[in-house]
């Protein structure tokens, strides 16, 4: 059995060693680690930098997606201001064409100077109406949106007013423009509920639905000196020709606005239209809500079809009658 002064002496080691350890944390802890005036730093920049981010991209998405003449399947956000993108130039089209015809001649001015997507017209240059309408909804060309609205309205500031007006008379409550091309502005603005209004009128024109559901176009005009100038065009829509029955309709992209798409598909077993705006994934998401709507029509179907005949309800896959 130990003695008592071993005993001593060994507890007294074991306490050193305590000490030492403590020691060499508290050491480690000044010399590694921030103070809290220096963490609460370093936390501020950190939530600045996440704040930064989210300012930057677009908000929450909103969507809808209805049946043409029916009901809504899917909503979220619906009532949301959100910036159309190009999405915009669905309008454009409706309002150049209650004034001017598609074999128009437009000669350009400097309102094709201006940013984003382009044709790559100048000045001077002479292009038929159908064939602007072509590259606005083929490569959603801007400056081909800005020359058509010059030449329906004589400005981009009158055409937007033509814009206004007639949003408002299909009913847009919570809209405005102020160009006929989607690029950003603080008073450029539409919701789903509102723009879903739009498209049903766009929809309804003939002529405008041949130009978004053209996969690829072929265009030509002729500069101010009279050479003939071509481009051959390739949708923007991705989802054209790939999702089974899809329509097109019309693509819109800025940082403000996110991705957006509208689409139409008319298939066998139903229609559905829908609207995203600021998506991350359009097209990602685009197929997850008409794959939904789909399935929500193909229920619906199946219960009016049991409602009609209700021996079927007992003979339906899955269920089991005693």
């Amino acid at each position: 059995m130990a003695s008592r002064n071993e005993n001593k002496t060994r507890r007294w080691q074991g306490l050193v060693g305590l000490s030492t350890v403590l020691g060499l944390a508290l050491l480690l802890s000044a010399t590694s680690f921030p103070n809290s005036g220096e963490a609460a730093t370093v936390n501020t920049l950190a939530q600045q930098s996440s704040s930064q981010v989210k300012n930057y991209a677009p908000q929450e998405p909103s969507y809808l997606v209805v049946e043409p003449q029916g009901e809504t399947l899917l909503a979220h956000n619906e009532q949301a201001r959100k910036a159309p993108a190009s999405v915009t130039k669905l309008l454009t089209g409706l309002v150049a064409m209650g004034k001017v015809k598609g074999e128009d001649l437009v000669t350009v001015g400097d309102e094709v100077k201006l940013e984003g997507a382009s044709l790559n017209l100048a000045p001077g240059d002479q292009i038929a109406v159908k064939d602007l309408l072509t590259a606005m909804y083929s490569i959603s060309a801007n400056d081909a949106a800005s020359a058509l609205a010059v030449k329906t309205s004589g400005s981009i500031a009158a055409f937007a007013q033509e814009m206004n007006a007639y949003a408002h008379n299909l009913g847009c409550t919570n809209s405005h423009f102020v160009n006929p091309h989607g690029l950003s502005d603080p008073e450029h603005y539409t919701t789903a509920s509102d723009y879903l209004k739009i498209v049903r009128a766009f929809m309804g024109n003939q002529e405008l639905m041949h130009y978004v559901g053209q996969k690829q176009a072929e265009i030509t005009w002729k500069d101010k000196n009279g050479r003939v100038k071509r481009a051959r065009l390739r949708n923007t829509n991705e989802l054209l020709g790939i999702y089974p029955g899809d329509q097109g309709i019309k693509t819109g992209t800025t940082e403000e606005a996110g991705e957006c798409l509208v689409t139409y598909v008319t298939r066998p077993d139903g229609e559905i239209i829908v609207l995203l705006f600021g998506s991350q994934h359009r097209y990602q998401d685009s197929i997850k809500l008409l794959d939904q709507g789909f399935a929500k029509l193909r229920t619906q179907a199946a219960l009016k079809t049991t409602a009609r005949e209700p021996r079927l309800f007992s003979q339906s896959p899955g269920l089991f009658m005693p």
